[in-house]
């Protein structure tokens, strides 16, 4: 393997933490250093440290790239895998268990002579070493969550009846795990720490634990407020472009195929815009990014950087009327 570092530099960042999460690409040798950069910036807002792997060298599924983290916490999304797939693969490893959740597409797996379909957002834990052959069709984004056994151990009895059972998109645990997969693939958590990336881990399996116990069947589609469920979903989507400044309303119709007078449809039946939400959020990111004890040497200017705001005046005014005080008085208050 050869390093193919491009990480841009952050205003405040130089003395960070040589531990903190971070997301970490490893890029297959065919795609190219524009491409990579490119995909880098749609789903990050930046760039982060590449890893090129050595012709020959493949990435589970042959995906183009893969989104992990450095350090480790066992966490992949796959982008553009390929339509053939099979275990055991040393791209996988021998032993353990996996989780699937395809973002989009479906996903049909072959096992033991038996044929499962995995819809969008549905998830199916399986044996790593497992004879299996998968077929993916308009697959753009697959995530994988590595599990750690011994951390499985207090949940193996719930494990093995669902093994190679695909799991609701309506589990409320599978939506967490998911949201909070995306929140630190993309370093969103400040976890710069080993004890807080080892809570981290161990977030994941209880989690999946939660997702196993609950057997409760999907809802008739006529039952689901599918309103609700599209906006959290967009919410979600949001969370994890905040401190991009093209976010835009038209971005995110984009995800889901829609026009941008749908997305601004939801947030009307909660009184609002799309925009005021966003603005919300931001200033919410902001006020603790200033209180944070983890971060006193980040400038107010880089704060409102990082949390997606490019005009310093505009972010200063907005923070005012929404708490009241200065950024600067907040962090004053906050040092008294």
């Amino acid at each position: 393997m050869t390093m193919d570092v491009a990480e841009a530099t952050r205003p405040g960042r130089e003395d960070e933490d040589d531990e903190a999460l971070a997301p970490f690409w490893r890029i297959s040798d065919g795609l190219g250093g524009k491409e990579a950069q490119a995909l880098s910036q749609r789903i990050l807002g930046r760039m982060a440290v590449q890893e090129t792997m050595a012709p020959g060298v493949a990435l589970p599924f042959a995906a183009s790239s893969v989104l992990t983290t450095r350090p480790e916490l066992g966490l992949m999304s796959c982008f553009h895998p390929a339509g053939q797939w099979r275990w055991p693969d040393a791209a996988i490893g021998q032993t353990g268990y996996l989780l699937l959740r395809p973002a989009d597409g479906r996903v049909m797996l072959e096992h033991d002579g038996r044929r499962i379909t995995l819809r969008a957002r549905e998830a199916l834990i399986v044996e790593a070493g497992s004879a299996m052959r998968f077929t993916l069709v308009q697959v753009g984004r697959l995530d994988l969550v590595r599990l750690d056994s011994d951390r499985l151990e207090a949940f193996i009895g719930l494990l093995e009846p669902r093994l190679m059972q695909p799991v609701s998109r309506d589990n409320r645990a599978l939506q967490v795990l998911a949201n909070y997969g995306a929140l630190l693939l993309r370093g969103l958590l400040p976890l710069n720490s080993v004890e807080l990336q080892t809570l981290a881990i161990d977030h994941i399996h209880h989690l999946i634990g939660a997702m196993l116990r609950d057997r409760s069947p999907a809802l008739p589609a006529n039952v689901l407020d599918r309103r609700a469920a599209r906006l959290g979903a967009v919410k979600a989507d949001i969370e994890t472009r905040l401190e991009r400044r093209d976010l835009s309303i038209e971005t995110i119709a984009g995800l889901y195929g829609v026009t941008a007078r749908s997305i601004q449809k939801l947030f009307e039946s909660e009184a609002r815009t799309f925009s005021e939400y966003v603005l919300e959020r931001r200033l919410e990111r902001a006020w603790y990014k200033l209180i944070a004890s983890d971060t006193p040497k980040l400038s107010i200017s880089s704060v409102a950087f990082e949390t997606g705001f490019g005009d310093l005046s505009y972010f200063n005014r907005s923070f005012r009327k929404r708490f009241g005080q200065s950024p600067s008085q907040v962090r004053l208050a906050q040092k008294a």
